[in-house]
């Protein structure tokens, strides 16, 4: 049995060993991080914790939304506005870390194209892309230039244009990994130019779990979940029909539809690129009707009014990309202003083109073309569309 001093080396000679042991411990534990505001963790397993480090993450990227993901091409990782991939070059074997191609997989998913810029002498300031035929100037070359550039973001694949947003309408420029929108209230400062949430789009509109996890014990890095709002959600549930009192036959809302789902089905193939379900909407501009399908079965029909003449909606294969509750809009026709409050169920599909439920006139399926390019619906009719059809929903509008 040893001295009391003996006792006293032999115990500071195991506090230092652990003490060691805990270093490379504490490391590792610093290579990856959690982040409680989405539930899932960022490592360097792949080499994404230390790309997402140098290349300005938090803003550029935003926060993970998934956990990493083996596909058919090696490891991705899904963020709020992007996705890495590591990617294996066959001839040598070495591994990279780069940004995914969101911004062109999200515009074909979409069914958006982009026609080429005109031709036209570049102005100072102004880069031109011969590999996608399109332009970059102000107020989004200077963001993209400092940023990354072209190994980040990708060449433009669509010039400057205006696009409604979650956020309203707001100038935007798709790039292939990515897009650039402008916040005109902050003009002026850093946050003027923004990188949307294409990653977090592009998930949903693939059907990814970007349901949060528990931490496993890595570091903690940013806000806690925010608070649910207090408010209905986006893609409310179609509520549960009241049942019918005993005394009474079954309510007739079923017969009531019948004759809209009697209609002749228009001839239209299911589109290439079905969404989530099989679902998808067609739009007849000569029978002034609606029709939804799923897995290639009609399940609702309504009738509509379009474009009057020289404000006609556009034809083509379009899909759902923003949807608000509710919404003011405004515009002019023939040089007068006109301002319509709240209109609900709005669904765009191209631009300023949306479908929605419409309050101010009836004249629905009659063949009066009313509106100012959208898709007037009765509002029973848009509530149910609303509901039912997700973000990314396939829209073909056709004669």
């Amino acid at each position: 049995m040893g001295s009391r001093p003996e006792r006293a080396i032999r115990c500071l000679v195991v506090v230092m060993f652990l003490s060691m042991l805990a270093v490379p411990l504490a490391r590792a534990q610093s290579s990856a991080l959690y982040f409680p505001a989405t539930g899932h963790h960022l490592t360097d397993n792949q080499g994404f914790l230390s790309f997402w480090r140098e290349h300005n993450g938090e803003r550029l990227l935003g926060f993970p939304l998934t956990e990493a993901l083996r596909t058919d091409a090696g490891m991705a990782q899904y963020f709020e506005r992007g996705r890495l991939e590591r990617q294996t070059d066959p001839a040598t074997g070495a591994g990279q870390v780069r940004t995914g191609r969101v911004g062109a997989e999200y515009a074909e998913a979409l069914w958006r194209s982009f026609a080429p810029a005109p031709p036209h002498r570049l102005v100072a300031g102004e880069l031109a892309f011969e590999s996608t035929g399109h332009t970059l100037r102000v107020p989004f070359l200077g963001f993209w230039q400092v940023s990354g550039g072209q190994d980040f973001f990708g060449a433009p694949i669509s010039e400057a244009l205006w696009e409604q947003t979650e956020h309203g309408q707001r100038q935007v420029q798709y790039f292939e990994r990515a897009r650039l929108e402008r916040d005109a209230s902050r003009a002026g400062t850093p946050d003027e130019i923004q990188v949307s949430d294409l990653g977090r789009g592009l998930a949903l509109l693939r059907g990814l779990d970007v349901a949060p996890i528990a931490n496993w014990g890595a570091e903690s890095y940013g806000p806690a979940p925010a608070r649910a709002p207090d408010v209905a959600p986006l893609n409310p549930a179609p509520p549960a029909p009241a049942p019918a009192a005993p005394e009474r036959p079954a309510a007739p809302a079923a017969v009531a539809a019948a004759p809209a789902l009697a209609r002749a089905q228009p001839v239209a193939a299911a589109p290439a690129r079905a969404s989530i379900g099989g679902k998808y909407i067609v739009v007849n501009l000569s029978d002034q009707w609606l029709y939804a399908f799923e897995d290639k079965v009609q399940v609702f029909a309504a009738p509509v009014s379009t474009g009057r003449d020289g404000m006609n909606t556009p034809t083509g294969m379009y899909a759902i990309h923003t949807k608000l509750t509710i919404q003011t809009m405004r515009g002019v026709y023939n040089g007068v202003p006109w301002v319509v409050p709240n209109i609900p169920n709005v669904m765009y599909i191209n631009g300023g083109v949306a479908l929605h439920g419409t309050y101010w006139h009836n004249q629905f399926g009659t063949g009066a073309r009313l509106s100012h390019g959208c898709v007037n619906l009765p509002l029973h009719a848009a509530a149910w569309l609303y509901g039912w059809a997700p973000l990314g929903t396939p829209v073909r509008v056709t004669y």
